[in-house]
């Protein structure tokens, strides 16, 4: 084995103990799970076509077609989570900022982590993020963050430690319910995000 072989297969070696290695001390750490794929039928599906009940942070029950008429930016998440997750509610927080003050605009975040992600757990993730009024947080049965998150495509799987492996994506709604915009991936330049959520409301 020549020496640079050698240096190259350590390198790899790290590379992969960093990215996929996971602790039961460290909930924080996860692996991303690409958005799944969705047909032409699922792609024109509307969110609101789902009868599912929600629980805001406020404890009040919200159906997802309350939403209706609006312009909704969405993501899914849970509160327990140390990297990912504040990270895709700081990129909403930017869209929100880059689009401006619109009162048609409601940005929403779906607990994956329904047992944790009380009204309670709401109100304080809430205050540590700083969200404003235009901001909704809601939770339900598995069954039903089971549908939804099937028909945004974003892939969960729970892990032993209590944390998640999960997409992470950002969702653009119309006001009729469909998905016109996926935004993948954190920390993602968010001019095209911003430029499809304006073009509703213009």
């Amino acid at each position: 084995m020549t020496q640079q072989t050698f240096f190259w297969l350590i390198a790899a070696s790290i590379f992969l103990t960093l990215n996929f290695s996971c602790t039961q001390d460290k909930k924080s750490c996860h692996q991303e799970i690409p958005v799944q794929s969705k047909t032409a039928a699922t792609m024109d599906e509307s969110i609101y076509n789902l009868s599912s009940e929600w629980k805001k942070q406020d404890g009040s029950i919200i159906k997802l077609d309350a939403l209706k008429g609006k312009t909704v930016v969405m993501a899914m998440v849970f509160t327990h989570c140390q990297s990912a997750c504040p990270r895709i509610v700081a990129d909403m927080q930017r869209i929100q900022k880059e689009v401006g003050n619109q009162a048609n605009v409601q940005y929403v975040l779906v607990s994956m982590d329904p047992e944790r992600d009380t009204p309670e757990r709401f109100a304080e993730f809430s205050n540590d993020m700083q969200l404003d009024p235009a901001w909704i947080l809601i939770s339900g049965s598995q069954s039903d963050t089971d549908e939804i998150a099937n028909v945004l495509g974003v892939k969960v799987k729970k892990l032993s430690d209590g944390g998640f492996d999960h997409s992470n994506a950002i969702f653009v709604i119309d006001p009729n319910g469909i998905i016109i915009h996926t935004q993948e991936g954190l920390a993602q330049e968010p001019t095209e995000t911003v430029q499809k959520i304006k073009s509703i409301n213009s």
